[in-house]
């Protein structure tokens, strides 16, 4: 009997149910990352660093991504809003071209606390760093501009330690693509 042989351009399909399907769970509360952010839901620990892992996918064309980031976010005063700076690095995979590309992302991001666990936010990250070059290379580059919508849910583990979910939507604006991620964070207030 013939081996069953995996079909890959089914994988970015599979990706957009389950993305719209956790968009449609959470959508009564969120918006729709890589590009996204918490808020620290604690007064007296108004900053907050976090490490995240994101999967995600392309809308226009059969690709998919993953990543992990690295941020550090900060509550104005005792207001409901926060502001943070984040690196990212994620590793695209273009199954028509058959072609993978590594890239590091610098973003600012804004958010809006809603109660104690959700939050909507936006942001504007720059790709500074890829692989996209005839050597396959790290290279410094005048990469992509990038800007996202998203929501959060925070999921508090102790006082100062809380795990984040994320569904982000986000528009390549140099390259005017979509791309829809979910993201898991551990964040710990500082």
């Amino acid at each position: 009997m013939p081996e069953a042989q995996s079909n890959p351009t089914s994988r970015p399909v599979l990706l957009r149910i389950c993305l719209l399907a956790a968009f449609s769970f959470f959508g009564s509360q969120l918006l729709l990352a890589q590009i996204s952010s918490n808020v620290s839901r604690l007064e007296d620990h108004p900053g907050a660093l976090s490490l995240g892992v994101s999967y995600g996918g392309m809308l226009e064309r059969n690709a998919e991504f993953f990543g992990i980031s690295g941020e550090y976010n900060r509550r104005l005063n005792k207001l409901p809003i926060g502001l943070s700076g984040s690196l990212m690095w994620d590793r695209e995979e273009d199954f028509d071209k058959q072609k993978v590309v590594e890239t590091f992302t610098a973003a600012i991001t804004g958010a809006y606390l809603l109660g104690s666990r959700f939050s909507l936010g936006t942001g504007l990250g720059k790709n500074f760093m890829d692989t996209d070059n005839p050597d396959e290379t790290y290279k410094f580059t005048d990469g992509d501009w990038i800007t996202a919508v998203f929501g959060g849910y925070q999921l508090p583990i102790s006082d100062r330690f809380a795990l984040g979910l994320s569904l982000s939507f986000e528009y390549n604006i140099s390259a005017k693509e979509t791309s829809l991620s979910v993201d898991l964070a551990f964040g710990l207030g500082i």
